[in-house]
């Protein structure tokens, strides 16, 4: 019953489908498109959205290094053990229209083992603002929220070592734990993201400045009732691609109304 009033209280969506899509250039393909000078911001029919910087040019950079913000639910078992569970295919609900240049972004998700979860998006100027909550745990015994926010390699192109490290000799991986520690990282030196000695308690701010995302600086935080992990797939370096895991508290912020906010410099 607290499900159906949460959904009439903030109108009907559209039925578990893909994403209804704009139908209007230049995001024709897309449910949603915010464009600035220096970027542009998307969210496709699956519900995944992805930020694409611009050169100095004011042309896009390849594709293959846009950061994507991929909405899930993590299961935790009784041995510790976390899955992430992704939407399912095709399991999506607009609760927010398609648009161009929107003010917010309202979506609805639901993963493997029916859990349901709402996605927000807020944009103002070079800010953007991301959120989210659990709305139904379906038959999973202990999900939350997560949104995780993917740097991938954008190195890919560059197969030799001994350049690839003079070009990233001045990325710059800033971090600032809850604890109140700060970290510098570079992105050529081998880390353990997750490990205590780097993501510890977790995260309250990471700042990104990479040759590979050139002429920018982003700049993350995660809020109040929320905290970043920092992760990788392996103990590598992170040129090699990381993502910071947004995980708000639900005993901090029951509403869901905490937002990451990140800024592009």
């Amino acid at each position: 019953m607290k499900s159906l009033c949460a959904l009439l209280l903030l109108g009907a969506p559209v039925l578990a489908e893909p994403l209804p899509t704009t139908g209007k250039s230049p995001w024709v393909a897309y449910y949603a498109g915010y464009q600035r000078k220096d970027f542009h911001f998307t969210i496709n029919s699956e519900g995944t959205a992805e930020l694409l910087v611009y050169d100095a040019k004011g042309k896009p950079i390849s594709t293959r290094n846009s950061i994507k913000f991929l909405a899930m639910v993590e299961e935790t078992s009784a041995d510790g053990k976390v899955v992430q569970k992704p939407a399912v295919r095709d399991g999506w609900e607009a609760v927010t229209p398609a648009a161009i240049d929107p003010a917010k972004i309202i979506i609805r998700g639901t993963s493997s083992g029916e859990s349901r979860f709402e996605v927000n998006f807020e944009f103002d100027g070079d800010e953007i603002r991301a959120g989210g909550k659990l709305l139904d745990k379906g038959k999973l015994k202990n999900p939350r929220f997560v949104l995780r926010v993917a740097v991938p390699n954008v190195y890919s192109y560059d197969k030799d070592p001994a350049k690839l490290d003079k070009k990233a000799a001045e990325d710059r991986i800033d971090l600032a734990r809850t604890d109140g520690k700060k970290l510098k990282l570079g992105s050529r030196t081998a880390l353990d993201a997750e490990s205590a000695e780097v993501s510890g308690p977790g995260l309250s701010e990471a700042r990104i400045e990479m040759a590979g995302l050139p002429g920018h600086r982003f700049e993350f935080a995660a809020g109040t009732g929320a905290s970043f992990q920092l992760w990788n797939k392996e103990a590598g370096p992170l040129s090699e691609g990381f993502s910071l895991l947004w995980k708000p508290d639900p005993a901090k912020d029951p509403e869901g109304k905490g937002r990451l906010v990140l800024k592009v410099r």
